[in-house]
C-alpha cells in the first residue's frame, strides 16, 4: 500500500495522475490538501480571528472537499470509520478525514495551528497504517533552500534550519519522531519513485 498526499497546487494534473496511479496497479491511499477551500479559512480566520481549534477543524473539512473534486477523476471518495478500515482499502482511493481524526485522541493532542496542514496528516495516517514512507505531490519540484533544490536532507536537519519550504513546518517533527520517510515531488515523477525508487524530488529521511 502507498499512502500519497496530493496538493490542490496540482488540481489541473489531477487527470494524468490519477491514470498513471492506476497503472501501478497498487492500492493507493490519496490524502487531499485543503486547496482553495483552505484558503478561504485562513481569509475569515485572518479577518474574524477565529479560535485556532476551530480554523484547524475546518481547514481539515476542507481537504474533505478536495476530495470529492480528486474523486471525480477517478478515485474511490471513502469516509472510514477507523483505521482498520484504511488498511482494508483496496484499489485508488481518496479519504475523507475530518471524521477520522475527529475520533483520534492522540491526533487531537496535536497542535491545532496551521502549523499541522495536510502534510502532517499524511504523516500521521502512514504512522497509523505502520508505513514507513509517504509521498507528497505539489507543483514543484522538490524541497529548495537557498533556491537549491535539495536531493535529501534528515527531518531533524530540516527543523534545525527552520526554513520555509513547501512542506509544512510541523511534517518534519513527525517524520523523525515516527522514523518515516517523505518523498516530495511533481505530479509527473511520482510513478518512477513508486516503481523505481527513485527521481526528481526530495527524500526527507526520517531521521
Amino acid at each position: 500500500m502507498e499512502l500519497i498526499k496530493v496538493g490542490g497546487s496540482v488540481f489541473k494534473e489531477l487527470p494524468n495522475l490519477i491514470q498513471s496511479l492506476r497503472s501501478l496497479k497498487k492500492d493507493i491511499i490519496i490524502v487531499p490538501g485543503g486547496w482553495i477551500f483552505a484558503d478561504l479559512v485562513r481569509e475569515l480566520d485572518k479577518k474574524y480571528g477565529l479560535k485556532e481549534k476551530i480554523s484547524h477543524w475546518m481547514a481539515i473539512a476542507c481537504m474533505d472537499v478536495y476530495a470529492y473534486f480528486i474523486a471525480s477523476f477517478g478515485a474511490n471518495a471513502v469516509m472510514p470509520n477507523n483505521f482498520s478500515d484504511l488498511k482494508s482499502l483496496r484499489g485508488i482511493n481518496v479519504i475523507l478525514t475530518h471524521n477520522l481524526l475527529r475520533g483520534d485522541e492522540e491526533f487531537n493532542d496535536l497542535p491545532h495551528s496551521w502549523e499541522v496542514t495536510s502534510d502532517s496528516i499524511s504523516v500521521w495516517l502512514s504512522y497509523k497504517l505502520r508505513l514507513r514512507r509517504t509521498v507528497k505531490v505539489t507543483d514543484v519540484d522538490g524541497v529548495f533552500i537557498d533556491g537549491k533544490l535539495v536531493k535529501a536532507i534528515k527531518a531533524s536537519e530540516l527543523l534545525k534550519l527552520n526554513v520555509e519550504t513547501c512542506v509544512d513546518k510541523f511534517a518534519p517533527r513527525l517524520l523523525k519522531d515516527f522514523g518515516i520517510d517523505m518523498f516530495v515531488c511533481n505530479a509527473k515523477e511520482v510513478k518512477n519513485y513508486i516503481l523505481k525508487g527513485k527521481a526528481k524530488g526530495t527524500l526527507i529521511k526520517g531521521e
